[in-house]
């Protein structure tokens, strides 16, 4: 409360008030439980600009995460969390046919979104282009025609692209990846989740990357 006063920050108190915030710009189709305590805030997306120049000052090779058209919330804040835990430099969403970050997001992610850096862009492929030019390769995890993750070189500066829950990456997007990766599969399902998914993948780079700099 003392430091939300030292800042400008306007508080108030009351159950009224917190359903009334609760409400008002409620983006995701079900109402969250306040849980007694509400907050409206903008949340600081940072430009793609930025997002590359904050790479310059990485100690190690970066790792960005890049999701395609992923549309549960619920997904995305799960994606998020493992990004956190793994180390990820920035996340890039498109501003269009994908999940925002909404209450839902918070939630699901446990408040990792306010420990990563996160960009929205209007085109992901132009934004691989820029990325490859600045020494990052950019893997796509896709089902069919890829390299199983194992085999792979995940200690390179690296961009992971994930695509959506039903669909996976887009034809366009995939074929502006630098190499197509997937994960062996031994059961009778040929597919994950995409939070599942993308959790896999980060932690086996961050197993790679241990072992090659230990």
């Amino acid at each position: 409360m003392e430091l939300a006063h030292q800042n400008g920050i306007p508080v108030n108190i009351g159950s009224k008030k917190i359903e009334e915030c609760s409400r008002k710009g409620h983006e995701s189709a079900e109402q969250e439980s306040s849980q007694g305590v509400s907050a409206r805030i903008v949340f600081p997306f940072l430009a793609f600009d930025e997002l590359l120049n904050s790479l310059k000052k990485a100690s190690s090779p970066p790792l960005l995460l890049a999701l395609d058209s992923i549309q549960d919330p619920h997904n995305l804040g799960a994606i998020i969390r493992s990004a956190v835990a793994a180390g990820a430099n920035g996340l890039i969403l498109p501003k269009d046919r994908s999940a925002s970050i909404t209450e839902t997001v918070v939630k699901v992610s446990a408040g990792a979104v306010f420990h990563l850096r996160i960009c929205r862009v209007t085109n992901l492929v132009n934004c691989f282009s820029l990325l490859k030019e600045a020494g990052i390769w950019i893997f796509g995890a896709t089902k069919e025609g890829a390299s199983p993750v194992y085999d792979v070189d995940l200690t390179v500066p690296l961009c992971l692209v994930i695509g959506s829950e039903g669909k996976g990456l887009r034809p366009f997007v995939a074929e502006n990846c630098d190499l197509r990766i997937s994960i062996p599969m031994l059961g009778s399902l040929d597919s994950l989740n995409a939070s599942v998914a993308a959790g896999i993948i980060l932690f086996e780079t961050v197993r790679q990357r241990k072992s090659n700099y230990i």
